[in-house]
């Protein structure tokens, strides 16, 4: 990924995220001129442009503004261009009255602007799920560390239960009351000594220190 579109991409901070609720579920989101701004210090004032294709009350759903617009961007060179659709419903008074069609009008074509603009990356970490991002953040495994993982486990799912307690305590001793380790955050000195108990424990063997004897 070119450094553009690393810094379009990156999160934006939480004193700029917003939160809707919307159907019983907050949705987090970021305001317009924040996206805006975004592709202004990434892109620059002359780096992208934005044309409004169509914006109008949808022919079924004639409660909704539904506005199309057209993002160009230059990145790296290269001439980019996305499309963005997006809605906005039109909210009325209790006299039947719209209460600012022209704000649904320009609500719509942010929607639609945001849209386009994720097409790029800016926002995108909203729309993807934690997971996602936890496994794309974290370290790649050491292979040899995973071999050795995986060659441990295999040792430690066939201990019994009364075992596994043991490992378990062995471990709390051995590392200070340190979490449990797993694949992506154990050492393979960690591996090692986990794998040296669970191969005593399973054949019940005893640990023997045997004191030098000097002559």
């Amino acid at each position: 990924m070119s450094e553009v579109l690393k810094k379009l991409s990156e999160p934006f901070p939480k004193e700029v995220e917003r939160t809707l609720k919307k159907g019983g579920t907050s949705l987090t989101y970021i305001p317009i001129s924040e996206v805006v701004s975004r592709l202004n210090n990434v892109l620059g004032l002359d780096g992208w442009s934005l044309v409004v294709k169509e914006c109008r009350r949808d022919p079924v759903a004639s409660d909704w503004i539904i506005a199309h617009v057209a993002l160009t961007a230059i990145i790296d060179g290269s001439v980019v261009h996305k499309d963005g659709f997006g809605g906005q419903e039109i909210k009325y008074m209790k006299n039947g009255n719209p209460v600012d069609l022209g704000n649904e009008f320009k609500g719509a074509v942010s929607d639609a602007t945001k849209k386009a603009a994720q097409s790029l990356g800016v926002g995108i970490y909203l729309a993807r799920s934690d997971e996602a991002l936890e496994l794309e953040a974290a370290e790649p495994v050491d292979p040899k560390v995973e071999a050795a993982w995986d060659n441990f486990k295999s040792v430690a799912d066939s201990l019994t239960e009364e075992q596994r307690v043991k490992l378990s305590e062995f471990w709390s001793e051995y590392s200070g009351g340190r979490p449990k380790p797993t694949a992506e955050t154990a050492s393979m000195v960690d591996v090692t000594a986990l794998s040296d108990e669970a191969i005593r424990l399973s054949f019940n063997a005893t640990v023997v220190e045997n004191d030098e004897e000097s002559s």
